[in-house]
């Protein structure tokens, strides 16, 4: 199961102050100007399904690992 943490986020006069670190499942996620900066990993390294009706993306190269599979029900696209 993903667990994703958001903390609130205090905005002043265009600059961006993070009350606590935001993160998924431990991974450092930045804010900018515009919007989050989503980082993920290069492998995956767990069986993963996108259910019907759902989007996922994946920025970059992904290796699926040996062993482990990406089940596509819904909609995946690698940018």
């Amino acid at each position: 199961m993903t667990k994703l943490i958001v903390n609130t986020i205090l905005s002043h006069q265009g600059t961006v102050d993070f009350k606590d670190n935001i993160s998924a499942n431990g991974a450092k996620q930045w804010l900018d100007t515009y919007g989050i900066i989503k980082t993920n990993k290069n492998t995956i390294d767990e069986d993963v399904t996108i259910p019907l009706g759902t989007n996922g993306i994946t920025a970059g190269t992904v290796i699926v690992s040996s062993g482990k599979t990406v089940t596509i029900q819904g909609e995946w696209r690698i940018i």
